[in-house]
């Protein structure tokens, strides 16, 4: 008689690793880094979290964030488990995390911003060097904006695919009008095991219901964007 096998649990605890050098205030107190411990099949992996801080206590850490590390490092496993033929044993989950957790918003910057200065150092204008792309709060947008600004006929140096990507990038972001302000961005993960694909869709044909051609554009723009950042774990 057949058995059905017991799936084998996934557990993730965070600590703060008291082993590292801490931060110590102006009254001497000290502070560690908040790390994460998943276990699996009776194998351990530690790991920073990639989103936290130094803290004096767990009850310091902001709301969420424990909650959403736990819920990507989950599917995570779950994915890379469904991915590996054999028993999974965590091996590589440190630099898979690192790509995965990554918010989809991110990979879009990342995906266009060097596009978009490429495009810029075309012009061969003076005024290039105005335009700081390391800046934190230079987005594609405000970069896209202020370059059309000081170069009145920019367009042209952007070709047609680049063109066709910083409409879909400006549509998509239409979307979020609202910035994140808890730990509810949809990550890299999200998008591979298909669970943002469709929360995606369900906005898309909201909003641009009789524009198929956003729709389209937005989601292979969001493709292309992670597929470069999963190139990153061949390398």
């Amino acid at each position: 008689m057949d058995t059905l096998k017991k799936a084998k649990k996934i557990t993730v605890k965070f600590f703060l690793n008291q082993l590292l050098e801490p931060a110590t205030n102006d009254k001497g107190k000290e502070a560690y880094p908040l790390y994460i411990q998943v276990t699996y099949n009776r194998k351990n992996m530690q790991l920073k979290s990639k989103y936290a801080e130094y803290y004096y206590d767990l009850k310091e850490v902001k709301p969420g964030l424990m909650e959403f590390e736990e819920r990507i490092l989950q599917k995570i496993v779950t994915h890379e488990k469904s991915e590996t033929k054999g028993e999974y044993d965590l091996k590589g989950l440190k630099r898979k995390y690192e790509v995965y957790s990554l918010s989809i918003h991110e990979a879009v910057e990342d995906y266009l911003k060097p596009k978009l200065r490429l495009a810029i150092l075309k012009t061969n204008d003076e005024l290039t060097g105005v335009l700081n792309f390391t800046a934190p709060q230079a987005t594609t947008a405000l970069l896209h904006k202020g370059a059309r600004r000081l170069f009145p006929d920019f367009d042209r140096y952007l070709g047609a695919k680049l063109q066709t990507e910083l409409a879909a990038y400006e549509q998509y972001r239409q979307l979020y009008k609202e910035p994140f302000f808890t730990y509810t961005f949809p990550a890299i993960i999200d998008w591979v095991d298909g669970s943002y694909r469709g929360e995606l869709y369900k906005k898309l044909n909201a909003v641009y219901k009789n524009n198929p051609g956003a729709i389209k554009g937005i989601v292979a723009l969001i493709e292309h964007a992670v597929t470069e950042k999963l190139r990153q774990l061949g390398e």
